[in-house]
């Protein structure tokens, strides 16, 4: 044997003594999440926690001395955490299916790949479903950084009794996905609006003869050319090798660095973090100065706001809600007093939820 060989069978001993460590340790800590689970369901409290999942990544990402990047790290704990969660209790999360969506792959990124995956139709099914119980949690996406607010969140956020309970963010990068490679033979484009929005440039360069076919999700539309064998997709790579589609281009998107804010919803509320965001909505009087009352609220707190978006008020023309984040959880004294202020103001008030912000863990 050489001593190459004889320097690689030790290298490799020494590597499975500590994969028989690390094993007995990650079913140790399997054990007391299990007991800590059995705690949660007698004291009625979620099994899912954002606050403790963000504890974690911080605690781990300080600890990580070694070669392995920190996001290695974080994969690897988001695994653990989601296989220990599934021992508590088996989670249902909803997500805007088909498999293969974004919604999908931000699904996976923030809970792992033990708990149950529940494709719905549209967004409100995603809704409908979590505020009925049939669904623990549902992801939806709800704003893009180059194109905007996804307006059917902010609605069903309205209409219906969920709150925020955590958030993501996921890069996004489209690929053209299909069967024919001379694009002067392709007559339609699947894709949804915001993501055909996205790729606007290309598609001008390339298919601007092309008939424009909404779709429910990207992953969708993926589905739709793998069965019709019938013009492109613009999907993400994922769903192209679920729907065996072929890579006609890749990173289709007008923008480098496209990004879209997933939120988790849910009908519980998540504790104080160290860093926390809280979103509310509400509409106010139709009189000169109502809008900039309320906006000199949070600047006399000193409270930072992160987004303000409007919608229109279906019921009154001309009217509008008001959507707004900020940082800062309503357990805080301060925030506490800012939300009372603001709420003595409005013809309309809605609490959508304090919850951590996960933008650095993404």
């Amino acid at each position: 044997m050489s001593s190459h060989e004889e320097t690689l069978n030790k290298l490799r001993t020494e590597i499975d003594a500590l994969d028989g460590q690390i094993i007995d340790l990650i079913q140790k800590r399997a054990e007391y999440a299990k007991e800590i689970g059995l705690v949660k369901k007698e004291s009625g409290g979620p099994i899912y926690r954002p606050d403790r999942e963000k504890d974690v990544y911080e605690k781990v990402t300080k600890l990580s001395k070694g070669s392995l990047p920190a996001s290695v790290i974080r994969a690897i704990y988001r695994e653990m955490m989601s296989g220990t969660i599934a021992l508590e209790h088996p989670l249902k999360v909803g997500f805007l299916g088909p498999e293969g969506s974004f919604s999908h792959e931000s699904l996976r990124s923030k809970f792992g790949s033990s708990i149950e995956a529940v494709p719905q139709n549209t967004i409100p099914d995603v809704f409908r479903s979590v505020e009925s119980g049939v669904l623990d949690y549902g992801v939806v996406p709800v704003e893009n950084s180059t194109e905007g607010q996804v307006s059917s969140t902010l609605d069903m956020l309205l209409e219906t009794d969920v709150k925020i309970y955590s958030e993501s963010y996921k890069r996004i990068s489209f690929c053209a996905l299909g069967f024919e490679r001379d694009f002067s033979k392709v007559k339609r484009i699947y894709g949804i609006k915001i993501g055909n929005e996205q790729c606007r440039n290309w598609i001008s360069a390339n298919l601007s003869h092309a008939e424009i076919i909404e779709t429910s999700s990207t992953a969708m539309a993926a589905k739709i050319v793998s069965e019709k064998a019938d013009g492109i997709a613009i999907a993400s790579k994922i769903s192209g090798e679920i729907y065996g589609l072929e890579v006609l281009s890749e990173a289709i998107e007008d923008y480098a660095g496209n990004t879209t804010r997933f939120l988790v919803i849910g009908k519980t509320e998540c504790p104080k973090t160290k860093e926390d965001k809280t979103s509310i909505v509400f509409s106010i009087p139709n009189k000169t100065g109502s809008l900039f009352t309320v906006l000199k609220t949070f600047n006399e707190a000193d409270v930072n706001l992160t987004k303000i978006e409007s919608r229109p008020l279906k019921m009154n023309l001309w009217e509008y809600h008001f959507f707004v984040d900020f940082i800062g959880h309503k357990e805080e004294p301060k925030i506490s007093k800012l939300l009372r202020d603001i709420q003595n103001e409005c013809n309309r008030y809605k609490f959508l939820g304090s919850y951590p912000t996960f933008g650095k863990f993404s």
